[in-house]
């Protein structure tokens, strides 16, 4: 728009400016979930702009009915939400539009211009989205998978060193635990990628659920060798040489693995090969040997998940060589019964539209008072520190955080901005600032706030002829009192706690686990069950990390925090422990034709449910709840196995399974029980 000015001989640097806001917002704020609705939002962004512009310009003269359409706005950004993300973005750039008109006190005169920077603004945002940076959804699943191989490889370098050290370092088991985590998000990074993309455009013969699953057991081998690798490293089980050579290899025959490359010049066949020496090593092995007792059951877990990625990446590498399209497996249909009844009171967006006009009136009001001429300055503060806010403790962080971040960019900004006169420099110093506002935004908002006051300070020092102390002053007393008048409205007006929000998550999650628990456990009482526990695997992760996403503002916080963080810490247990039974070593087939058996899982199953259940309840504050600690029916079986009853070896053989295969329900069982002790609840025994 520089450019455009500077050919047509114009001075309208207000022009330009808008231009890159509306440019910006074209790209941020566009969120719809198609290419072709995201083009029609980027052109209805540029009329949204054009409209909001013009009436700015005409009621500029009319006083009041200029603040009346500001709130008016204020309220359609919230509460269109409900209809569309589409509904949302068009107000939030009619908001902005109106907003800049009105600080500029915008006329007919200068319209032209400004509409031209809002047309070119809206090209560029077209162009940077659908052309420079098209969204091309092959080429994100192509590139997400090659990052989750390389931090997959990554990780087992890692694991490499860990098994030849004799003496684990506690610097090392923090490097690892770092890429583990990293690892975690590029699976889920992938995982919504295979939501969105069939992998078979790209890698002929595969289907999401194939690749889903890789990434899943991937994740859950890597997750499981370090525990494993340090208690092996403790026991000295390294000592015995072949067993240690076995698995170094194993791990290295998995890292060189060319897993989706259709010509691979490292096959899965060496891995296979090393599994099948580590399980004859295994069979070497006395499990009554004192000195193999101990660590014996580490390798064999080790061995369980090692087959499971073995046989999936197998799968995969075969499908790509045969490049023929598998049909998707479907679940079974089970129509879940819809709750017909009307939400009691008010929806979500109804009442934050409602929080918004008040905070935008009661910021008008004072706003008028402590900066006459600047009027709208606490409104976009108390607008911004509701937005993308739904608790209390949520509000609270915003508003300290764009309190500080407006302080110390006003402070820095007076300084910088009174040393630099206006011209080519300030200018770049003001793009300077756009681009560190917005690469912040998704990393901190105190610092998207300090970069984004810096910025002001140079705009006002161009279009206003100079700054002075008190003009920053009042942009920080405004802030101020805007994001204190957004969170007191907050507090007072339909108040969402903190802690509701953590209650209804922590239910939502437990729901979940219940179904899916219940879907795993199904599995062994009925032949044609089909799971897909991956997907609900992945489905739970991301319910957990929202949970830790709600919780924030108390963990930051110091009242309550530490029971919070020990609710977490179980919560992340029952997590993990989920993970592994999804890496079930009968997850294809696990249905048993023992009568005897069949009563066994179904009563672990009924009570294990009940358990969810109450624990529900008692997150909700209920009274009077209960929990079964189901240890009576855990002994009764593991003590009904007869190893030495060589009559019966073939139903030994799936006692012993169905002992490895609900061992994780134990766990989570467990942990189950201890959250609900916690919460009130009481502990029976299974006879009671």
């Amino acid at each position: 728009m520089l450019i455009v000015l500077k050919a047509a001989g114009s001075s309208q640097i207000t022009a330009a400016i808008l231009s890159g806001v509306i440019g910006l917002m074209g790209i941020l704020v566009v969120n719809d979930e198609t290419t072709k609705a995201k083009k029609v939002t980027t052109v209805l962004v540029a009329l949204s702009s054009a409209v909001s512009l013009g009436i700015g310009s005409f009621l500029s003269r009319y006083g009041q009915a200029e603040n009346v359409f500001l709130v008016l706005l204020v309220f359609l950004s919230f509460y269109l939400q409900k209809f569309g993300i589409r509904y949302f973005s068009l107000s939030m750039v009619a908001f902005m539009s109106f907003y800049f008109a009105s600080i500029l006190h915008v006329t007919f005169s200068q319209l032209p211009w400004l509409l031209a920077g809002v047309i070119v603004g809206a090209c560029c945002a077209f162009i940077y989205n659908f052309v420079i940076f098209k969204d091309r959804p092959s080429n994100v699943l192509r590139s997400s998978m090659k990052s989750f191989h390389i931090q997959v490889n990554l990780v087992l370098d890692l694991i490499i060193e860990l098994i030849q050290k004799k003496r684990i370092e506690p610097a090392q088991i923090k490097q690892y635990n770092r890429n583990i985590k990293k690892l975690a998000e590029y699976a889920r990074v992938a995982s919504e990628e295979l939501g969105n993309t069939d992998p078979h455009d790209i890698w002929p013969g595969v289907t999401a659920e194939q690749m889903r699953l890789y990434v899943f057991d991937t994740v859950m081998l890597l997750q499981t060798y370090s525990p494993a690798i340090r208690k092996l490293s403790e026991l000295k089980a390294f000592n015995h040489f072949d067993i240690q050579q076995v698995l170094l290899k194993l791990v290295e025959s998995i890292r060189e693995a060319e897993v989706l490359n259709e010509n691979p010049t490292h096959s899965l066949t060496d891995a296979a090969q090393h599994l099948q020496e580590l399980r004859q090593k295994l069979s070497e092995l006395e499990p009554q040997d004192e000195r193999y007792k101990d660590w014996l059951y580490l390798i064999r877990r080790i061995e369980t998940i090692s087959n499971h990625v073995i046989d999936e990446a197998y799968e995969l590498q075969q499908a790509i060589v045969k490049q023929e399209k598998q049909p998707q497996k479907e679940a079974e249909e089970q129509e879940d019964e819809e709750d017909n009844d009307e939400e009691k009171g008010l929806k979500p967006s109804t009442k934050k539209s409602i929080q918004a006009v008040i905070t935008a009136v009661a910021t008008l009001i004072f706003g008028s008072f402590l900066s006459p001429s600047h009027q709208y300055w606490a409104l976009l503060a108390g607008y911004l520190v509701l937005l993308g806010t739904e608790t209390i403790g949520s509000t609270f962080v915003k508003a300290v955080q764009r309190s500080v971040g407006t302080l110390l960019g006003a402070a820095v900004g007076f300084v910088v901005a009174s040393y630099v006169s206006p011209g080519i420099l300030e200018v770049t110093l003001l793009f300077i600032c756009v681009f560190m506002a917005f690469y912040f935004f998704p990393i901190t908002y105190s610092f998207m706030s300090f970069w984004i006051t810096m910025m002001l300070a140079f705009m006002y020092d161009m279009l206003l002829g100079g700054i002075s102390e008190s003009l920053l002053l009042a942009r920080v007393l405004d802030t101020v009192v805007g994001v204190g008048i957004g969170l007191a409205v907050s507090a007072l007006v339909f108040p969402k706690r903190t802690r509701d929000k953590i209650t209804d998550t922590s239910v939502e999650y437990v729901a979940a686990l219940k179904e899916f628990v219940h879907t795993y456990l199904h599995r062994f009482t009925n032949q044609y069950a089909f799971a897909n526990l991956a997907d609900k695997g992945m489905e739970l992760e991301k319910k957990l990390k929202q949970l830790h996403v709600d919780s924030d503002p108390i963990i930051k916080g110091f009242v309550g925090r530490s029971r919070l963080q020990q609710f977490l810490t179980v919560f992340t247990a029952i997590n993990y422990y989920a993970k592994h039974l999804v890496a079930s070593s009968t997850r294809n087939e696990a249905f048993y034709k023992e009568a005897e058996f069949h009563g066994v899982v179904k009563e672990v199953e009924e009570k294990v449910s009940s358990n969810f259940t109450q624990l529900e309840k008692a997150l909700r504050g209920e009274r009077g709840t209960y929990v079964y600690t189901l240890e009576d029916v855990r002994q009764k079986i593991e003590q009904s196995l007869d190893y030495f009853d060589t009559s019966v070896q073939s139903r030994n053989l799936q006692h012993l399974q169905l002992l490895h295969n609900i061992y994780y329900v134990w766990k989570i069982n467990q942990s189950v029980v201890h959250l609900a002790k916690e919460l009130g609840a009481e502990e029976i025994s299974n006879e009671e």
